[in-house]
């Protein structure tokens, strides 16, 4: 991957060399291996290179078409680009690079803005037409690759990293309480939001054209099925009526040959590649479908000291199955380690997971330059228990509301992480959804902060701002949309990858090009999407039971106690975290400190109570402390751009 940023402003003059270098220099680490600009009246792009096709210098961006018109800086990778070059070649263009930045380029010139819907890939890229003054920001379908902009008035800054927007050149705008409401709700921002006032992420699958006389977004890529029916199994009402067994055999099969195919294309690399491993089926499905494209891949595990939450052994297990190199690093947990991971986000996402992916990420790569990765199977396949919790919702409000307060009551005394999901937080966020009604139950399974807390810790300015929003009813609302012509499984399948997943792909994102570490996402590519949606409910989820195709299709090749083990996820001990005198006690109390001394939007005196609360016991507040410690960070990086 790489890191883009650039300048649109037909009509200005030139900017400042070393301003521009600065703006470059912000995403530096997101492309070790090499960096270039391109500079002109009205327009400048800027590109940092991790070279993974055509390694020689002949691969460099910004690139220009071989007539001048064009030019493209780039951040992803088209996997189906040998396809579109030799189509592009029958069309009589010639290339001197075997690179996907060159066949990008040139389809752009053939087919324009069309040539969106030919890509499979992963991408964020910019496009200008060099004579009519034209600028395209376009974002893959799925939000893998990052794109932020700001549009000042037809003057278009863009990024791949949000502070990357700023500095002497753009002065950091203030923060927009809506977008801060929202972060609080969930410890991350869906797109378009960023927290800062007029600064917005492309959304996923959104094309961006400027011209001198307008600006406009339009999307290019919907989640519509393309499974094997056409019109979408997914679409009769839950639970659909099963399938005969001659015809699950061929779903599976056919499910199993486009995760293979999947796999197989995201292999093309010219520098080294690895896979992370951990005890799930995802990681696994995918390191398997490598071993069969004919690759030894060497997989990459964290090791955690907690037994609970350490899946070493397992990752072991599926190593020695298939047969490859398998390395662990041991989680280290100190004040150094936090604070490099918080030095490497700098925006409003608060995912626990992120200290430990950091850390993966930094070890991987002294090996390798791309790792595969199984993200996306969860929503896809409805493997999260949260899908369960749904249809237990409705039945919950049916139980007098006197009796589901005092069971609320009791939950207090339950652990509360001794596990990866301890039994406090699963009855506490069961009964709280429950109470929010149809479709918005499910949007709060990933609330963090409730309406009680939020009003507790906000400042009454910040909080007088805050009339009329409702993040959970945004999410709600994707649910809605999707249940007019999707199963309700399906329409919050839908709805979370729409809202959720982009948080968990931004994760893997910043921590790996921290380090200048590609991630690709196989489970995630076209060919699967449509396909996974459009399963019949009863081909992903059964009571417990996710995945269910994928079990199938792993069945006959994988060690056999990993189909009954307990899902477990990436998740570290957050609330002991907070809990116990340690690093992240000492990193939390130095923030804290600066957070009064800079921050108006929350009431500080009530931080430090519900602080010292959670550490007495009487509540369980790991995951909002979490959120106000990235918050203060993503403040502080913010303000020191503003000195």
């Amino acid at each position: 991957m790489c890191g883009i940023v650039g300048i649109y402003a037909p009509g200005k003059g030139e900017w400042d060399r070393g301003q521009l270098a600065a703006m470059l220099g912000r995403v530096r680490h997101r492309g070790p291996d090499g960096e270039g600009m391109h500079l002109e009246p009205g327009l400048f792009f800027g590109h940092a290179r991790l070279a993974v096709l055509d390694l020689s210098q002949a691969g460099r961006q910004p690139m220009a078409s071989p007539d001048g018109r064009y030019l493209v800086t780039y951040n992803g990778e088209i996997y189906n680009f040998r396809e579109l070059r030799a189509e592009l070649e029958g069309l009589g263009h010639g290339f001197s690079t075997r690179t996907d930045t060159e066949v990008l380029l040139a389809a752009w010139t053939e087919w324009g803005e069309a040539t969106l819907s030919r890509l499979d890939g992963i991408f964020a890229f910019a496009v200008a037409d060099r004579y009519e003054r034209t600028l395209w920001l376009a974002r893959d379908p799925l939000g893998i690759k990052p794109l932020f902009y700001q549009d000042k008035g037809g003057e278009i800054f863009f990024a791949s990293e949000l502070l990357a927007l700023f500095g002497p050149l753009n002065p950091v705008p203030a923060p927009d309480p809506a977008d801060l409401d929202s972060y609080f709700t969930f410890n991350y921002l869906p797109a378009p939001r960023t927290g800062l006032t007029g600064v917005r992420q492309l959304p996923p699958g959104t094309l961006l054209k400027a011209t001198p006389a307008r600006v406009e977004l339009k999307s290019f890529s919907h989640l519509e099925g393309t499974g094997p029916e056409g019109t979408g199994s997914a679409r009769c009402q839950s639970p659909c009526p099963p399938a005969a067994t001659a015809a699950q055999d061929e779903t599976v099969a056919e499910f199993r040959a486009r995760l293979d195919r999947a796999v197989a294309a995201q292999t093309v690399s010219d520098a080294p590649l690895g896979l992370f491993l951990s005890g799930g089926l995802d990681s696994y499905a995918v390191a398997r479908s490598a071993t069969r494209a004919g690759l030894r891949p060497t997989a990459f595990t964290l090791a955690f000291a907690e037994a609970g939450f350490d899946e070493s052994a397992a990752a072991a297990d599926y190593a020695r199955h298939l047969g490859i190199a398998h390395q662990v690093v041991r989680f280290q947990w100190n004040e150094e380690t936090i604070r490099d991971t918080l030095g490497s986000m700098r925006e409003l996402l608060a995912d626990a997971s992120l200290f430990p992916m950091h850390q993966l990420c930094a070890f991987a790569r002294k090996e390798a330059t791309v790792v595969l990765a199984g993200d996306g199977g969860d929503e896809l396949l409805a493997g999260y228990d949260t899908y369960l919790a749904g249809e237990l919702t409705p039945l919950i409000r049916r139980i007098p509301a006197p009796l589901r307060a005092s069971v609320r009551a009791l939950a207090r005394f339950l652990p509360s992480d001794s596990q990866r999901y301890g039994a406090r937080i699963l009855v506490e966020r069961i009964l709280d959804a429950a109470a929010e009604g149809a479709h918005r139950d499910h949007a709060t399974f990933r609330r963090i902060c409730g309406n009680a807390l939020k009003n507790r810790i906000f400042s009454p300015g910040f909080q007088a701002s805050l009339s009329g929003s409702d993040p959970v009813a945004e999410y709600a609302a994707l649910i809605i949309e999707a249940s007019k012509t999707r199963s309700s499984l399906a329409a919050r399948q839908q709805a979370d990858i729409r809202f959720h997943l982009p948080s968990v792909l931004a994760k893997v994102d910043r921590t790996s090009m921290a380090h200048g570490l590609e991630v690709r996402v196989p489970i995630l590519a076209n060919d699967l999407v449509g396909f996974c949606l459009d399963l019949p409910d009863e081909a992903k989820r059964r009571g417990r039971n996710g995945k269910l195709i994928l079990r199938q299709a792993l069945a006959d090749d994988i060690p056999a106690a990993a189909l009954t083990r307990r899902k477990a996820g990436f998740l570290p001990p957050v609330d002991r975290w907070f809990a116990q005198e340690g690093p992240m006690a000492a990193v939390f109390r130095d923030y804290l400190s600066q957070g009064r001394e800079n921050i108006a939007e929350l009431d500080w005196d009530q931080v430090q109570r519900l602080w010292d609360e959670h550490r007495k016991g009487s509540i369980r507040a790991g995951f909002p402390l979490l959120g106000i410690l990235q918050f203060i960070n993503w403040s502080l990086a913010c303000r020191s751009l503003r000195t």
